[in-house]
């Protein structure tokens, strides 16, 4: 794993795609490469799942890259530091302008490529919180960190509320927005000729997620909004998770069992009022740490992030009155 000054000098999200770009996580390693060595960019890796569609990784969450006569559609851009491998991978599938990127959500690690692209002419498709949060400074609270407004070229230029259909080189993607789950901007997108569905961060495959709080994001919305995802993908739907390898349906389903296994474990300690460190103290993932507790997000920070995200939104609907 990095060393601490890695971990300052990219900021959480940076590293933490890089890790999940890398092969950081072992076994779960989709192309079963070992780690590359610190500071080496890891190699963009392009898996083709179409004709027409393919699956970027090793930039930081993952890319989808659809190819149609008149130009490509991207799901998400990477990061920053990685735009310019990007643009070539994406390139690589098909010489041709991006016209069209549809971000899943506002972290760094899924828009950090957006300016590249704005600045190219590509039109940015995202939930309309996305815009809202690239516009300003976030605070995200459980890493003490700041994370400055956006560049123009990088901001959203087409939002939506709940739900759209984009018509694009004979598909009709469908695009819908959760309620607060990773955050309070997600969205997943489904391709219903190919019958592929990017999850964006609703879907960790094979690892605890980190859930963002100080943007809206809980645990309770994350079951939720894998249940969306369930109904949405059939036995042999192909699915992009944001980080971690192609998964099936029944990986999704067993990802959403771990999701509701721990809610159902911490919501009544926080009924209880629990401290978080009374909650730490317990253990209450010792059982399911061994198999999803070896990515970037380690168990007792798993259980604090999401402790403290029920204990939020508990408060937050109390005085909101629901």
């Amino acid at each position: 794993m990095y060393q601490d000054e890695r971990l300052h000098t990219l900021g959480f999200l940076e590293w933490a795609g890089e890790v999940a770009g890398r092969a950081a996580f072992g076994p779960n390693n989709a192309a079963g490469r070992p780690p590359t060595p610190p500071n080496t960019p890891e190699p963009i890796q392009v898996t083709r799942l179409t004709d027409r569609l393919h699956l970027l990784t090793g930039a930081g969450g993952n890319i989808a890259v659809f190819a149609a006569d008149g130009g490509t559609l991207m799901v998400d851009s990477g990061l920053a530091p990685r735009a310019a491998d990007v643009a070539k991978a994406v390139a690589g599938v098909r010489s041709q302008r991006v016209v069209t990127l549809i971000n899943t959500h506002w972290h760094g690690d899924h828009t950090g490529g957006n300016e590249r692209f704005g600045n190219a002419g590509a039109r940015i498709v995202a939930h309309e919180n996305t815009r809202r949060r690239l516009s300003r400074e976030q605070f995200q609270e459980a890493f003490n960190r700041r994370v400055p407004p956006a560049p123009r070229a990088a901001l959203p230029t087409v939002t939506f509320p709940s739900a759209r259909t984009l018509r694009y080189g004979g598909e009709e993607l469908r695009l819908f927005h959760v309620a607060p789950a990773h955050t309070d901007t997600d969205v997943a997108i489904f391709f219903p000729r190919a019958n592929v569905l990017h999850t964006g961060d609703l879907f960790f495959n094979g690892f605890y997620p980190f859930i963002d709080y100080s943007t809206g994001g809980w645990l309770g919305g994350m079951v939720a909004a894998a249940d969306r995802l369930l109904a949405t993908a059939g036995a042999n739907t192909k699915i992009i998770p944001g980080h971690g390898p192609l998964a099936t349906r029944a990986d999704l389903r067993v990802y959403r069992s771990m999701l509701a296994t721990v809610l159902g474990r911490l919501e009544p300690m926080a009924r209880a009022n629990k401290t978080v460190d009374e909650v730490v103290a317990v253990r209450p993932t010792a059982d399911l740490d061994a198999r999803w507790g070896k990515g970037f997000m380690q168990p007792e920070q798993f259980v604090r992030i999401a402790y403290t995200g029920i204990v939020r939104h508990r408060a937050a609907a109390r005085k909101s009155g629901a």
